[in-house]
């Protein structure tokens, strides 16, 4: 009996060893990735930087103009450098130059084309960048480098035919940036 207890012994601790071989293998042949976990980082930032658009001088007085005539300058400047446009931010900017399609009357409508009619008015920016001011912000773009950069253009208006004599009439181009 003393021997079949050695025997049952030894092949208990046989039984281990092949436990522990078949573990040691497993464990050799499995990729390591078996507790794999991810992680991630959440970025955030807020980016700085501004855009300061002036624009000198801010007004544009053609005085009396003649039905189915064209103006070159306001009375103010006469040249195709007599606006400049600054951008005093820290970044550059596409800036857009655009009209109000009537006047603050309501009396002249802007004419997108170039060819006013009745009782119609065309704006035009004048000097290196030509182009006609529409009513969307689309009309005349240009780059304008933050931190001092500055761009000039003049300003030209033509007048359709009229229906009546009018007063005074007023618009407004407006001028946009964006960061470009």
């Amino acid at each position: 009996m003393g021997c079949k207890k050695g025997w049952d012994r030894n092949m208990e601790i046989k039984k281990i060893y092949v436990l522990i071989i078949v573990a040691i293998m497993i464990t050799a042949m499995t990729p390591v990735v078996l507790g794999v976990h991810q992680d991630y980082i959440t970025v955030t930032f807020n980016p700085s930087g501004d855009i300061d658009l002036d624009v000198t001088p801010a007004t544009a007085n053609f005085s009396t103009v003649v039905f189915s005539s064209e103006i070159n300058w306001p009375i103010e400047g006469g040249t195709d450098t007599s606006y400049t446009l600054y951008n005093n931010g820290t970044v550059a900017a596409d800036v857009f130059i655009f009209s109000n399609t009537t006047t603050d009357t309501k009396e002249l409508t802007l004419e997108n084309t170039g060819n006013p009619t009745i009782d119609q008015f065309c704006l035009n920016v004048t000097g290196s960048n030509a182009q006609q001011i529409t009513n969307t912000n689309t009309s005349w773009t240009n780059d304008l480098v933050g931190g001092g950069g500055t761009l000039t253009f003049g300003i030209n208006l033509e007048l359709g035919s009229g229906s009546s004599d009018f007063g005074w009439q007023k618009t407004r181009i407006n001028i946009t940036g964006v960061i470009s």
